[in-house]
């Protein structure tokens, strides 16, 4: 059985992501990641709503040590979440906040504390290649949301092709900053799947207005990298305050006008 590491590219108190203005290192995202995948019920399949980055990463990867599949719909709404239950009877959520009247057993995505002084250091675990590690949907905008099912091994090989075609190996330390969620195919493996396997980090945080695209720029340190659309790029450069710099500029999902 071929096996492929959960996270890779990390050195001794490398950090894995800045969240709520406090950097978090690789060996606290596994001590998180395998407390939650110890507490896991005994099902088949996971939906994970946690908009949250840092919470959804964990929970991604706890999913992963417990061999679940985790759901990735385009959207969270109460029509689309219904659907999936239907289809899929054995799953159970996880949230980071209120959903509101939705017949889902739903748990919340801890994030521990630092560990105490003298901890040991957690082992890198390892994921079957083979292992169906997500199902992500079409839109649905020409019908019904299609399903996809992707492996560890196929995932981790997009992110690869990802990583050696951008070079953000190359900055070390790279933070991964995101207007785009992480359960879309882009978003996962942009700013979730390149982290874990590039050594980078990422944040925790999903800004929208201009004004906080700005700010969360600013807040971090270099280097830093912007994942957007289209659509938040223009709306971001059409303000009159420039964004502060980024390292790396990614934009998908739509073409991109010569301006």
């Amino acid at each position: 059985m071929i096996t492929i590491p959960l996270v890779r590219g990390f050195g001794p108190n490398a950090l894995v992501a800045y969240r709520g203005g406090r950097a978090i290192g690789i060996e606290q995202f596994l001590r998180d990641a395998g407390k939650l995948a110890s507490t896991l019920p005994e099902r088949r399949h996971v939906l994970n709503l946690c908009t949250d980055r840092y919470r959804f990463a964990v929970g991604f990867a706890a999913a992963l040590l417990r061999g679940h599949v985790s759901l990735l719909p385009p959207n969270d709404t109460p029509d689309l979440i219904k659907r999936l239950i239907s289809q899929y009877p054995d799953v159970y959520g996880l949230n980071d906040r209120e959903m509101g009247a939705i017949s889902l057993e739903t748990l919340e995505v801890p994030v521990g504390a630092d560990a105490e002084p003298g901890a040991p250091v957690p082992v890198v675990p390892v994921v079957p290649e083979a292992q169906v590690a997500a199902i992500l949907f079409t839109s649905g905008s020409t019908g019904q949301p299609v399903p996809y099912r992707k492996t560890w091994g196929s995932l981790v090989r997009s992110a690869h092709a990802e990583i050696e075609s951008l070079g953000p190996r190359a900055r070390p330390g790279m933070v991964m900053l995101g207007t785009v969620p992480p359960q879309h195919s882009y978003g996962l493996e942009s700013t979730l799947l390149m982290v874990l396997q590039g050594g980078l980090a990422l944040h925790a945080e999903r800004p929208f207005f201009p004004a906080d695209v700005r700010a969360a720029l600013a807040a971090l340190p270099r280097p830093r990298s912007l994942v957007t659309t289209p659509v938040h790029l223009r709306v971001l450069l059409a303000e009159a305050d420039s964004p502060p710099p980024a390292d790396l500029l990614l934009c998908a999902t739509a073409p991109l006008s010569p301006q």
